[in-house]
């Protein structure tokens, strides 16, 4: 199954929040602190807390409840999930061998499961249930869906335990890394236990263990049972075990971390990560260890705070999500307290994670901003703190949490109407770059469809590694704020608009307002190519075929609309088709003009 929407009501500060994951495996909440980020993925635990029968009680209802005194109504969250094939297999094989039928279910596309607290004056009332699941057998005529038949509610059960993903809220990772994970031996007495001052940490990082573990064999599910239960009859097997370990440990996260320091320029003597196991009486004790380039042995408990950051959001989210199939991440504020460059290096790691799990990740930090990502970007806005963003401590007794999806924040004109296309999540931020942060010079395009177009054919045809920093306007005419932008800041620039009548006028304005400054900065691709029309004109009617077929299947229109989206579909999955030679010699003299203006 995968998770496709959220919908939470009356939830603390909330009065009506959708979180639409059908179409993107990340999600990015854009905020700044006290917006209502993480109050949104705590309704969302919530959620998949009571769906795995962790029920809260009356007090801790009463914390949901919205602000202000006199609340009646429900409080209402809801989750969708799509079923995907392997789903279907495995309910009807519960169906036919757990109770006994014989032909086979049809199930639906979608699960839905919604719970409503009720409140009278601020009492609660009670709890009310409603799962979405209409199912009947193949020959049947009626839904089973109803509480009085017990084999729907047998289903409902089946499917809330064993085929729902899994929801891991995280609201930080700075976790304590234990100085040894202690594991009970076998054949030691009955009543040995570790120290229960930190059971549950070690019960913490006993799971991490076996995380580990699996990823070296899917067939493998316990580290006592593979590694702690053989060490004293079998070390030569605990042993290779940990040197799978040990490999798959360096593979993700010592190269990542190695990629982190060299992009950034920095000396880095860390080398590789060793699981060093110590038996000690009835127990065996287990402790990460950092070997330097000079053969120095460190706990990683004895490292930095940004080492030891990064080391637990790898262990936490790379070796975790290999439990269960589309396990959702809930990411509050990731990497907050690290250096910029390790921000933007965690986004590498967000990507990696979301080929095999869902992501919804909170940050008010513009480095934590993947552009790739704005389709399911949401600008989340507390509109009772909208006059207090000077970052003032505030404790207002009432919240209105609103949540817009990025492209709708900007279409619908929530920002100012000629805002440029990035400026609603620098307003979101409150972002003003500071005197000392190097700002890149940046080609100006029209909107999101050009720089789609332009980034597919440079990263992915043409395979060109030039960093261009294109930059996605709001429309041919609404380039002034960020045109004003960049002179402001004293950073070059230059824009590239459409050949026609309309990029025509829009150029000859731009130039009659800022005169000098600009008027060797802007372009227009029939001053570049000769071409009298917009972007889609340097791409041939054959190549435009190829890449909607691509994307879409060769019944696919091959439509403006349609174009676009099969561009921005080939561009995430950075998938390359067939190009004839004219289209690529078109974006080859483009890129190659843009180079030389940029010198």
């Amino acid at each position: 199954m995968k998770y496709s929407k959220f919908t939470i009501k009356n939830f603390k500060g909330i009065d009506k929040v959708e979180i639409d994951l059908s179409n993107n495996r990340v999600i990015t909440l854009v905020g700044l602190n006290e917006s209502g980020k993480t109050t949104i993925m705590e309704a969302i635990n919530l959620f998949y807390k009571m769906l795995k029968g962790d029920e809260p009680n009356e007090s801790e209802l009463k914390i949901f409840r919205p602000k202000g005194a006199g609340f009646s109504g429900d409080i209402e969250i809801s989750g969708e999930l799509l079923f995907e094939e392997d789903d279907r297999q495995r309910i009807n094989i519960f169906w036919k061998k757990n109770l006994n039928k014989k032909t086979n279910l049809k199930i639906p596309e979608e699960f839905s499961y919604t719970y409503k607290f009720r409140f009278n004056v601020d009492n609660y009332q009670k709890t009310e249930r409603t799962c979405g699941f209409y199912v009947k057998a193949e020959t049947a005529k009626k839904y089973l869906v109803t509480a009085n038949n017990p084999d729907w509610v047998k289903l409902i059960t089946f499917i809330k335990g064993f085929i729902i993903p899994e929801i891991l809220y995280y609201d930080d990772f700075i976790f304590e890394i234990p100085k040894q994970i202690q594991f009970v031996k076998e054949g030691a007495p009955e009543g040995t236990v570790i120290d229960t001052k930190n059971e549950k940490t070690n019960q913490t990082w006993q799971l991490v263990m076996d995380d580990i573990l699996k990823s070296t064999n899917s067939n493998f599910n316990s580290f006592q049972e593979r590694v702690v239960d053989n060490w004293d009859d079998d070390q030569s097997l605990s042993k290779q075990h940990l040197s799978e370990m040990e490999g798959a440990l360096n593979k993700i996260i010592t190269s990542r971390w190695k990629e982190l320091f060299v992009e950034t320029g920095k000396k880095l003597n860390f080398e590789r990560i060793q699981l060093n196991c110590v038996p000690d009486g009835n127990f065996l004790n287990v402790s990460f260890d950092v070997i330097t380039t000079t053969h120095k042995n460190f706990r990683i408990d004895e490292r930095s705070k940004g080492c030891k950051w990064f080391f637990s959001f790898l262990l936490f989210t790379e070796f975790r999500k290999n439990r269960t199939k589309n396990i959702l991440f809930l990411l509050d504020e990731p990497a907050s307290n690290l250096h910029s460059s390790a921000q933007i290096k965690i986004l590498d790691a967000l990507a990696e994670l979301s080929k095999d799990a869902l992501v919804i990740y909170a940050t008010h930090s513009h480095h934590l901003i993947k552009i790739d990502w704005l389709s399911g970007a949401y600008i989340i806005i507390n509109e009772v703190l909208e006059d207090a963003l000077d970052g003032s401590m505030t404790f207002p007794d009432k919240a209105n949490i609103i949540a817009k999806k990025y492209f709708t924040y900007v279409g619908d004109g929530s920002g100012d109407d000629k805002v440029s296309y990035f400026q609603p999540i620098l307003d979101a931020l409150d972002y003003t770059p500071s005197n000392v942060e190097p700002i890149p010079n940046i080609c100006i395009l029209e909107g999101k469809n050009d720089w789609y177009t332009f980034k597919y054919f440079q990263e992915v045809i043409l395979k060109d590694k030039k960093k261009y920093n294109f930059y996605p306007g709001a429309g041919v005419t609404k380039l002034w704020d960020i045109i004003r932008l960049y002179l402001s800041w004293g950073k070059d620039f230059i824009a590239i608009v459409d050949g026609d009548t309309e990029g025509e006028d829009a150029k000859t304005a731009y130039i009659e307002e800022f005169g000098d400054f600009i008027k060797d900065g802007i372009f227009t691709l029939k001053d570049i190519l000769g071409v009298a029309g917009a972007t889609e004109k340097l791409i041939s009617d054959n190549d435009k075929k190829n890449i909607c077929s691509a994307a879409f299947g060769s019944q696919s229109s091959i439509g403006k609309k349609v174009l676009n989206q099969a561009i921005n579909k080939l561009l995430i999955e950075k998938r390359s088709v067939s190009i004839s030679k004219a289209t690529k010699d078109n974006f080859k003299k483009l890129f190659k003009f843009i180079r030389e203006k940029q010198k």
